[in-house]
């Protein structure tokens, strides 16, 4: 894996199983997101200094030789971000949910929302910011936030430079299949939030393992997630914690996640994206939603009229 850090600067974040998740305590929608714990929804805390198929469209976009960089979507109204991805030189994939802790019903948000990475290069301008444009969020997220917990970001100018100088596309491609090459995922995220310092970086190899596996997690839960109340889906896939760099990273503790990495050869691909946070220490995996189930959706925001 050490190949994978010399050609990723990765991006920063429950489970899966074929069962139902038990007696549901409580129904969840939109309506029941809120600030008061942005955590299940993948908002994280930032202290103030840092806060301001072959032949399918996908495929046929897709750089081979790329990496990422971290990326942060901001509001200038609330202490918190969302971590994502470039999939276009100006659009981004980030989480639905993390982006409803941060807009507001009645502004626009290219009043507000603004993007950032960490390499100023990148956006070349305002050191290192790029306002949003607009928001697509799924059609279905309304319906069931967690299943289909996903939104495009258009920004208001496309990046100035979508390659480095060793010819490198910082845009990440979308993986198409369902079933995955590799059998391990990568996963960039933010974690340590603390008052008054900013959040660390770090990048996790995670194992991919099975439904079944997930569903025998599952079973650990203290009491239901209700975000999850038609159970883990096959659209779904599952990784469980491992030790990275002689510690364990735990899922249950404070965090961003976000989008699912994996590699195949010198090419990044997101296979997937978060659903919700799990903060039962005594389960040892995160569910991500597959891109591939949502790929037709963001094909048609991404690049509308192509085919």
């Amino acid at each position: 894996m050490a190949d994978v850090y010399k050609i990723l600067i990765l991006l920063g974040a429950v489970v899966a199983g074929s069962i139902v998740l038990g007696e549901v305590s409580g129904q969840f929608s939109v309506q029941n997101v809120s600030n008061i714990d942005p955590g299940r929804y993948h908002a994280l805390g930032l202290f103030n200094n840092d806060h301001p198929s072959r032949k399918r469209l996908a495929v046929r976009k897709c750089t081979s030789f790329n990496f990422i960089f971290p990326l942060k979507i901001f509001s200038t109204e609330e202490p918190y971000f969302c971590p994502a991805v470039f999939i276009s030189p100006e659009s981004l994939l980030t989480s639905a949910l993390c982006l409803r802790m941060l807009q507001r019903p009645d502004e626009h948000p290219s009043s507000h929302m603004f993007a950032m990475v960490d390499r100023e290069e990148v956006f070349f301008y305002e050191h290192g910011r790029r306002y949003v444009s607009k928001i697509f969020v799924h059609p279905k997220f309304e319906e069931e936030p967690a299943y289909y917990n996903v939104a495009v970001v258009k920004l208001r100018n496309a990046v100035r430079y979508d390659r480095d100088a060793l010819g490198r596309s910082q845009v990440a491609c979308l993986w198409a299949e369902n079933r995955l090459k590799n059998p391990q995922a990568v996963l960039g995220e933010w974690f340590e939030f603390q008052p008054e310092q900013n959040p660390s970086f770090r990048w996790l190899d995670l194992p991919l393992i099975t439904r079944k596996e997930c569903s025998a997690e599952l079973a650990k839960l203290k009491r239901p997630v209700p975000e999850l109340n038609q159970g883990v889906q096959d659209f779904q896939l599952c990784v469980r914690e491992s030790r990275n760099n002689g510690s364990l990273a735990r899922f249950c503790d404070p965090r961003s996640s976000g989008p699912l990495l994996t590699t195949l050869g010198s090419t990044v691909y997101v296979v997937g994206m978060p659903t919700v946070h799990i903060d039962d220490c005594g389960v040892e995996v995160e569910v991500f939603n597959r891109v591939s189930h949502y790929l037709d959706w963001i094909e048609t925001v991404v690049w509308p009229g192509q085919e």
